[in-house]
């Protein structure tokens, strides 16, 4: 069925593997390069740190470096062997994606329009779900009980979840006015006309927020309303410097898409690593320590088989993005064009929703408020999770998941 992961035979991630395990390593060992500069006074901390900095030079003045160094470089090798402990329980970890129930609404290429309303009364509003063109559908359909759509369809909302697909030979070559030509404007005109008597609630996640205000912005006339989670908009805020430096290369991203032909799944892996380098240490490390057999165990490895299942970003769009969106900021400096007309969120009148969650690394808070500055009257909700916790965690069910329905119902 569309929208299910491919079960993998053998477990490959973190990907790209080699990248986390060398982060891990060259983490820990600047540490012990950088131990003489703290002491001193000396180390470039950043300027949010400065009073943390001041108190761990303090600290440091009761030691000798050259004493202290043995023992930080065995702690160093016991974490990064807590990691790799961590990956080598997730490869073997038995938990498989099970099929869950949708129809196929509406099709186009490689794209399919998702029906997850079995059982939902006819009439009922409509949340037409627009996720990332780089990661699979299914994390708003994670498992049962994670199942965001699940959620929706319960509470009598219908949901609606566009599914890419991986790029076939048509979209190879699409550039991001295609996707809105010939896929998110057919399949929205497709949901209308189909239910008249429905109010549609376009809702996009991450990528597929800032898709969505643009589709917004062009098509206001055929919605109510406007619902956007850690989307992306002001794509220059709280852009550590080793992503700075990674958009900077040009020539090299030229040189991969023409290599290519597309962004590979690996490469697009790498740029999120640099926006949180440790993440990869400090999760497996936390996994090494949980019950194989427990329900926390059988999560982590479910959201770790999507985050290492992504699509790649082909060609056109990827130096759109690139250069566009995280180069120039175009979406935030009102120079997104689509169709040769400004994307312009300034002129969106549907209440819009706006969720910035309180720990995202991926999408910084300061990039998802960037569009609530630019959206009249847009409320803002900041649910007490990460990126990915918000849409398929714990906490999901009695936080977004009951804030959606909320605005929905309101």
């Amino acid at each position: 069925m569309s929208g299910q992961p491919d079960q993998m035979r053998r477990r490959i991630g973190p990907r790209p593997l080699g990248l986390h395990l060398g982060l891990a390593s060259a983490t820990l060992t600047s540490s012990l390069g950088a131990l003489p500069l703290a002491k001193r006074g000396h180390y470039p901390w950043l300027p949010e740190l400065k009073s943390e900095a001041k108190n761990i030079q303090e600290q440091l003045q009761d030691f000798e470096i050259e004493a202290f160094l043995p023992e930080l470089a065995q702690r160093g090798q016991t974490l990064v062997s807590e990691m790799m402990s961590g990956i080598e329980k997730y490869h073997s970890h038995p938990y498989k994606r099970k099929e869950t129930q949708s129809s196929i609404f509406w099709s186009r290429g490689a794209a399919q329009l998702l029906d997850y309303g079995k059982g939902v009364a006819a009439g009922a509003p409509i949340a037409l779900i627009v996720p990332s063109l780089i990661n699979r559908a299914y994390i708003l359909d994670l498992k049962a009980g994670r199942s965001f759509v699940d959620g929706l369809a319960e509470a009598g909302i219908h949901p609606y979840l566009l599914d890419w697909g991986a790029p076939g030979a048509e979209e190879r070559e699409y550039f991001l006015d295609d996707y809105f030509n010939k896929i998110l404007f057919p399949a929205l005109n497709y949901l209308a006309e189909a239910n008249p008597s429905s109010p549609i609630h376009l809702l996009g996640y991450c990528m597929g927020g800032t898709l969505a205000v643009a589709q917004a912005s062009i098509q206001q006339g055929k919605i109510s309303s406007l619902i956007a989670l850690a989307s992306p908009w002001n794509f220059h805020d709280g852009l550590n410097s080793g992503a700075r430096f990674m958009i900077s290369q040009k020539e090299t991203w030229d040189s991969v898409l023409k290599g290519f032909g597309e962004m590979p799944v690996d490469l697009l892996q790498t740029f999120f690593a640099s926006l949180d380098p440790n993440l990869c240490l400090n999760k497996f490390r936390m996994f090494n320590n949980l019950s194989m057999d427990s329900v926390r165990a059988e999560e982590f490895v479910a959201l770790e088989d999507w985050l290492n299942d992504g699509i790649p970003l082909v060609k056109n769009v990827a130096a759109e993005c690139f250069k566009g969106w995280y180069g120039e900021n175009s979406p935030y400096l009102g120079s997104w064009h689509i169709n040769g007309d400004v994307v312009r969120p300034q002129s969106l009148t549907i209440p819009t929703l706006i969720a910035v969650p309180a720990s995202d690394r991926i999408v910084p808070p300061g990039s998802a408020l960037g569009l609530a500055e630019q959206i009249p009257n847009a409320k803002v909700i900041n649910p007490p999770s990460g990126h990915i916790g918000m849409v398929a965690g714990s906490r999901a069910k009695t936080g977004l998941w009951q804030d959606v329905i909320d605005w929905i119902k309101r």
